[in-house]
């Protein structure tokens, strides 16, 4: 698994430059620029007149809450890893989304499988999840992962390893095409 070294939430907007108050909604993008990770953070009211340089990897919402600058979670926040994406991605939501749904699921199914998320129940094309270092849960969309999805993200997905070694390359260039031959 991979580090990212990605800055907390911003405490100004990167369009305006105007700092955000208390419960203002932000809007957080992660954008690859170059072979970089980059987290912008605006008013959503800015977003529609923002320009992203770099491709968009995912977006999330969230209420500002100003920190404490000696604040703990302010530290663990300075290296961004698929366990903290996973948690920032809920940040701000009232109950279950839509949002980022793909993104969801694969890193639930990730975190699943390091031990970090318990799967508690299935409920109306939800998976609630146990975060187990935080004991929340979260609810995350049954979508299906189809191939398509990682072909088409594939330069996007690569950032959290999921393609790492060409491994997701070499499996859709190896696809069967609907025949078969066999050797004896």
């Amino acid at each position: 698994m991979m580090d990212w070294h990605i800055s907390p939430i911003s405490r100004s907007s990167a369009f305006s430059g105007e700092p955000f108050e208390r419960d203002d909604r932000v809007a957080s993008l992660l954008v690859r620029v170059d072979s970089e990770i980059e987290r912008i953070d605006l008013r959503e009211s800015e977003e529609s007149d923002y320009r992203i340089l770099g491709d968009l990897i995912c977006r999330w919402t969230q209420l500002f809450k100003p920190r404490d600058q000696h604040d703990k979670e302010v530290q663990e926040a300075l290296k961004l890893t698929a366990d903290n994406l996973f948690v920032s991605l809920f940040e701000g939501e009232d109950g279950p989304s839509e949002e980022n749904s793909e993104l969801k699921r694969l890193l639930s199914l990730m975190l699943e499988r390091r031990r970090l998320l318990r799967l508690k129940h299935k409920e109306a094309g939800y998976l609630w999840y146990i975060h187990r270092p935080s004991k929340i849960e979260y609810p995350v969309p049954d979508v299906e992962l189809d191939p398509q999805f990682f072909i088409e993200n594939q330069e996007k997905l690569a950032f959290l390893g999921a393609s790492e070694d060409g491994r997701l390359a070499k499996q859709t260039e190896s696809a069967p095409t609907g025949t078969s031959s066999r050797s004896v």
